[in-house]
């Protein structure tokens, strides 16, 4: 049985223990050696928490500790080198990412607390990662209803209130107002001063304050309930500071207030949107020319005419724009490519009165080329991995004639 020196004091950050034992083990997709101490202050995975890393140190050398779990009553650290069963080591963790899980897990606290306090709706799964954390609730809140439960939750983190960890007796825990109630003999409580009770195993700061910042990034409805993904400290601070400079790059770049930026992205928008519909009503003119053109030369087989473009100018969608034009004449099979970087988009087309079965010669294509695509009688498009133009051209003559 190991001895947990963070529980009820996560700011321990370095013990001497013992080897208990020491064997080769993967856990969590990573290979080491499993490491077993008298006492430690790394904490395992769980809880929705990451496990510390950090160093063990043996005399003169060092090994590192690149993942710690929890197994029946033991932790096991697993480091990149073996140890020697029955030796005095000294144990230190990484604090910085400790301390980071220690503002998200107490910030969760405080987050999921006004929650069910303001909106009676329940923390029903919360997960850490490397770039955000996420809080999934039993029900539906909006985005301005969020932006008043981040204001409320950060006036709690400035009044600098006391974070308790205790075991509560049998007479005591039903006395509490635990936001959750697991069933188990032997309950850790994680008090944030008249704001959130809830049992948990995870590290917490001493005092609110610690916490600095929390930032609500995104609310999205998530199985029936919402999504809200988050941030706390350093980290909440620095995609602040990440946006702010986004938005003054954004200001410079169209010569305006932050205030005007959103009004001015949505009037350049808006132009845009103008300028592609003139754009495309050109390329259909442009199309329409450059179709009679083609017809007229196109190669003939049976009663059908043939048009064949390989034309890397031109984009999937002007592909089929193009098409439509080639369509509109009488008798034509239309097969237009064009290659952008490692892939070759197609349009493939018929004239209503050509007797090209059209589907069939996708088919043909893809299987010959190992390409994707599909569609009707009357446009099938895809993609094709990179051909030569004679390949793809002997290709649809082979199944033609």
């Amino acid at each position: 049985m190991t001895e947990k020196l963070y529980d009820l004091n996560s700011y321990v950050t370095e013990c001497d223990a013992k080897v208990l034992s020491c064997e080769k083990a993967k856990k969590n997709g990573i290979e080491g050696f499993a490491v077993s101490l008298s006492q430690t202050c790394f904490f395992p995975e769980g809880g929705g928490q990451p496990a510390d890393v950090g160093t063990i140190t043996a005399g003169n050398e060092s090994v590192r500790v690149l993942y710690t779990y929890e197994q029946g009553e033991d932790i096991f650290h697993l480091c990149d080198k073996t140890l020697e069963v029955g030796i005095q080591v000294h144990a230190a963790i990484d604090f910085a990412p400790r301390f980071a899980n220690m503002q998200i897990h107490s910030g969760e606290h405080i987050l999921s607390g006004v929650i069910l306090k303001e909106m009676g709706l329940h923390n029903v799964g919360f997960h850490m990662g490397h770039e955000f954390n996420t809080i999934d609730l039993d029900g539906e809140i909006t985005p301005q209803q969020a932006r008043e439960l981040e204001a409320k939750v950060n006036a709690i983190i400035c009044e600098n209130r006391p974070v308790f960890v205790s075991y509560p007796d049998k007479e005591t825990l039903p006395t509490i107002p635990l936001r959750k109630k697991p069933e188990v003999e032997k309950l850790r409580v994680v008090e944030v001063q008249d704001c959130d009770w809830c049992g948990c195993c995870g590290t917490h700061v001493a005092h609110t304050g610690e916490i600095g910042l929390l930032k609500i990034l995104d609310v999205q409805r998530y199985k029936g309930g919402t999504r809200v993904t988050f941030l706390c400290g350093a980290a909440a601070l620095a995609d602040c500071s990440d946006k702010c400079q986004n938005l003054k790059n954004i200001c410079v770049s169209l010569s305006c207030k932050p205030q005007e930026a959103f009004s001015n992205v949505e009037k350049l928008k808006a132009e845009l949107a103008e300028k592609k519909q003139a754009l495309a009503a050109k390329n259909r003119q442009l199309f329409s020319l450059l179709a009679k053109q083609l017809c007229e030369n196109a190669e003939a087989f049976g009663s059908d005419k043939l048009v064949f473009l390989m034309d890397n100018t031109l984009s999937a969608d002007d592909l089929k724009a193009f098409a439509a034009q080639i369509a509109a004449n009488e008798k034509t099979v239309g097969t237009l490519f064009s290659q952008q970087n490692d892939t070759i988009s197609y349009a493939l087309c018929r004239a209503k009165d050509a007797d090209c079965d059209l589907r069939a010669l996708s088919q043909h294509l893809n299987k010959s080329l190992n390409g994707k695509g599909g569609g009707n009688q009357e446009l099938c498009c895809g993609k094709l991995p990179v051909y030569s133009e004679e390949k793809i051209h002997q290709t649809i003559t082979e199944f033609l004639l």
